[in-house]
Order: structure tokens, then sequence, then C-alpha cells
């Protein structure tokens, strides 16, 4: 565990979507996909962030509270402090792979398909859902590894109209995959780890919860089913939400 603190200057920023800005710091470390990195404002707040890429690192950061509306204030040349990585990672199976990602949830699936040799990258398969065309992140940048990307939106503005469940249990009724993997929203992650379990086909999921004490669990604020979040996850086999 790494818990000692680095400050890194912002190299770039990106606008994912109009709620997503992407920091590519100054600095890398040494990650595996699914892990997490705590971002720490002096005098505020700490909160955890998937990684998206390790060297140089880069967090995908959705404003959604106070805490992420003064992150995405910041501009080129601001620091950033953060200690980490943390958690555990995806265990990556070969062969064909499905990834959903809900939204932002997108960020831990881009790091595991960008581990995955190049000439591998066909094998995946990767849904992505939002509300709306507009709020879709990382559409090309999972493109641009040579993936295969489905999109699914609420209202119909882009590609499938409807849920990335709808979606993943017509590719598993149609396709053989050797893993899942998904990210996002709590009740998808349950269906799709509940359609994974009735075709047999090994699942992985990122849970997302609060991490009151930083990532050290010691205070049971991120426990799901039992089990600690931010020391014993954030990935979890998807059993563990049936």
């Amino acid at each position: 565990m790494n818990n000692i603190y680095q400050t890194a200057k912002i190299k770039s920023v990106e606008i994912e979507t109009p709620k997503v800005k992407n920091f590519i710091l100054d600095s890398s470390i040494r990650a595996e996909p699914g892990q997490y990195v705590m971002i720490w404002l002096p005098g505020f707040n700490e909160k955890p962030f998937g990684i998206v890429k390790p060297s140089p690192l880069m967090l995908s950061i959705a404003k959604i509270g106070p805490t992420t509306e003064i992150i995405h204030k910041l501009k080129v040349g601001d620091k950033v402090t953060f200690r980490g990585p943390y958690g555990q990672s995806f265990k990556i199976k070969s062969g064909k792979i499905l990834l959903i990602g809900g939204g932002y949830g997108v960020v831990p699936l881009y790091f595991l398909a960008s581990s995955i040799s190049p000439e591998k990258r066909k094998n995946i398969t990767v849904v992505i859902g939002a509300r709306t065309k507009k709020e879709l992140p990382f559409v090309t940048k999972f493109k641009k590894l040579g993936c295969k990307v489905l999109v699914t939106t609420d209202d119909g503005s882009a590609g499938f109209k409807g849920f990335t469940t709808q979606l993943t249990e017509d590719l598993l009724n149609r396709k053989k995959f050797k893993a899942v993997y998904s990210c996002g929203p709590m009740i998808m992650m349950k269906k799709i780890a509940q359609l994974s379990h009735t075709k047999k086909i090994f699942c992985q999921v990122s849970l997302e919860s609060f991490f009151k004490c930083g990532g050290f669990g010691i205070c049971g604020e991120c426990c799901v089913n039992g089990l600690i979040v931010c020391k014993e996850g954030p990935i979890f086999e998807g059993k563990v939400l049936l």
C-alpha cells in the first residue's frame, strides 16, 4: 500500500462530455487495471478516483458534487495531490471478452482494454450506455484501441434505444464470451452479474462506494454485502451481487 502523498501538475485537460473532464498529470505510477488513487484537496476533502492510464497518470472525473466541482475548476499548471494506487485489479481472461460501462463507469474498463496487447483487442466488445448521445464517454478512445464499440442511450439519440443490460442480454444470447467485466450503476451491474451467472461466464464488477476513512478499511462505510470495497475491492467477482 502506497500511503505517500505525491503532488503533480496538470499537463492537459480534455472535455470528455458536458459533465466529465479528463486530467492528464505530469506524473506516472505503477498500477493495474481496476485500481484507484485518492485525490486530496488540502483543507477540503479526499476522494477516490479510478485510473484511466498510469503513465502519464490520467483521471476522468465527473462533476457530481462539491469536491468534483472544485476539481473541474482546475486548469493546466495547477497542482493535484494524490496517494495510491489502492485496491484489487481485474483478472484478465484470454479470448473474447465483453466490457459494459454505464456512463463514466467506463474508466476502469478503458484501463483494462488498453492493458491488453493490440493484436488481441479485436476480441474485445465494449457496450457503453448513457442518457443521451452527448453524455456518451470514451467511445472514440475505445475505437482507437481497436475494440468493437456498441452504444446505448435512454432517449435513442445514438445507438440502441434502451439500457446496456438489454443489449448485453442480446449479445450473450447470440455470441460466446470468455469473460464479462462491468462498471456503472449498481442496478446495472446486478443484472449483468445475473446474466453472466446464468450463462456460466466469468464475471467481474467494479463497485463504487463512499470511503469515509480514506481507503484504509477501518470505518466500514463502504461495505457491500459484508465486503469492504476500499480494501477487498473495488473489483469483485459478479457473484457478490447475486
